[in-house]
């Protein structure tokens, strides 16, 4: 698990220039939480997952911290296999299953997919990155349409063209303008995404029905 680290902290009535040495841990029960998530790993057969039987854990989150893992990237990724003392993950990264910090040197770690803080705080990172891989596969109209939603007379600082025609028989000019309105329209989807898990899986769902 994570190394734990120190902190000092000054003790307050007869002795205020004693310092005392605390060791930051996380409480017992996430401890023993994270131990029994890792005893089953541990538990299952070496090979690769989708050969294996009764294999619950099939998915894992990777995260920077197991003591505030919600705080930096949180990435959920499929198991690959298993082999004596690590897990391999879809993305070919690897774990030890002992310990659950990535053997690669990396300060990340697997967590169980079941952790609710923790599922919590991926949703919506998840969702963001989401858009951010669908913006450009969308037509220029539906762009536009999707800042009016989210942010109405975004664009009122701009030279409103329509740009009705083929790209191709745009003017340099009217081209150079569709390009800067475009990237006006994405700033103005990722200032006000919706705060709301459901509305924004919503708005997600129909940016990638509209991008196909």
């Amino acid at each position: 698990m994570e190394s734990a680290t120190c902190r000092t902290v000054t003790t307050l009535g007869f002795q205020p220039n004693t310092k005392l040495v605390v060791l930051d841990k996380p409480p017992i029960s996430e401890d023993g939480e994270y131990q029994k998530f890792l005893n089953e790993l541990q538990s299952y057969g070496c090979g690769y997952w989708k050969w294996l039987r009764k294999r619950r854990i099939r998915e894992v989150f990777v995260v920077g911290s197991v003591r505030n893992p919600e705080a930096g990237r949180i990435d959920k990724i499929r198991i690959k296999r298993k082999t004596a003392d690590s897990i391999e993950l879809a993305d070919c990264r690897r774990f030890d299953i002992e310990t659950g910090r990535s053997l690669y040197g990396e300060p990340t770690y697997i967590l169980s997919v079941e952790n609710r803080r923790v599922w919590d705080a991926w949703e919506p990172q998840s969702l963001r990155r989401r858009v951010e891989r669908v913006l450009p596969a969308l037509r220029f109209k539906d762009v536009r349409a999707y800042a009016d939603v989210l942010q109405p007379n975004w664009h009122f600082s701009l030279f409103n063209h329509s740009f009705t025609g083929a790209a191709d028989s745009l003017s340099e000019r009217e081209a150079a303008s569709m390009a800067s309105s475009r990237e006006f329209a994405k700033k103005a989807i990722f200032g006000h995404l919706p705060g709301g898990v459901q509305e924004f899986r919503a708005l997600v769902e129909m940016m990638e029905r509209d991008a196909k």
